[in-house]
């Protein structure tokens, strides 16, 4: 197997740990966190500063899928095979 295989083969391992753990165990623990569901409602800059974070998260794995759905190979006409004068 060669380094690129493998590279591809953590990411993808890296991204179904990254879609269960954010899209799975923090909104569980969200909702199992005591005084979540009942009482009065959170202030708004902690819905501010929660909602940040799930933006960025979204926004972060976006991006990881984006790299990891990139060509491996680029064609011939790439820098790096370029022959050399």
């Amino acid at each position: 197997m060669t380094r690129g295989q493998t590279g591809r083969k953590w990411a993808r391992v890296e991204l179904i740990f990254a879609a269960l753990l954010g899209f799975v165990v923090v909104p569980f623990l969200y909702v199992a966190a005591p005084g979540s569901l009942g009482g009065p409602p959170p202030d708004l800059p902690i819905l501010g500063f929660a909602g940040a974070g799930f933006v960025g998260f979204v926004v972060g794995f976006v991006w990881m899928v984006r790299i990891y759905r990139a060509d491996p190979e680029p064609d011939q006409r790439a820098w790096r095979y370029r022959e050399r004068d």
